[in-house]
């Protein structure tokens, strides 16, 4: 009896390496999100300083002296002025699609970009951003929530998921 499990496995086994989408009544995956895809040109001038606005969704945070810097996952930095931890002041949207994280290191931070590495610094007071260097495609391509994937060109960037 044992060897008859054994065998049932196996032949199972073996056939689900044969069977397509068709076989098992085209049983094939949809993903209910959609790519946000950026041309690799837009999305390595992407980076900008704009005014403050509302706060949509929080990721990490992150703490550089009097200031907070709230990430808002996949499109860039809340810059909030902590001088007056009662009273904080949001001042600054840091905009940078397809980012998640951010490290801080003497006058420069990186940041990792979609997939790829950026070092930055700020000018003139944080009204504007310099990009020091690029190190292109050293992360992975950010995949959907649901676990989907799509293909795209040299030239394209997904920096971003949205649901249908």
């Amino acid at each position: 009896m044992k060897h008859k499990l054994i065998i049932a496995i196996v032949c199972l086994s073996l056939v689900s390496c044969w069977l397509t989408d068709d076989d098992v009544g085209g049983a094939s995956f949809t993903s209910a999100y959609t790519p946000v895809i950026l041309s690799r040109t837009d999305f390595e001038n992407s980076i900008t300083v704009q005014a403050a606005r509302p706060i949509e969704e929080t990721g990490k945070i992150y703490v550089i002296g009097n200031y907070l810097f709230v990430n808002e996952p996949y499109v860039g930095f809340h810059i909030i002025n902590n001088a007056n931890p009662s009273s904080p002041v949001v001042e600054k949207f840091l905009t940078t699609p397809g980012v998640t994280d951010i490290i801080f290191k003497g006058e420069s931070f990186y940041i990792n970009q979609a997939v790829d590495l950026v070092a930055l610094k700020f000018a003139d007071g944080m009204t504007n951003v310099i990009e020091t260097k690029r190190v292109k495609n050293v992360f992975p391509v950010i995949w959907a929530p649901d676990g989907s994937y799509t293909e795209v060109t040299e030239d394209e960037v997904v920096v971003n998921w949205t649901l249908n």
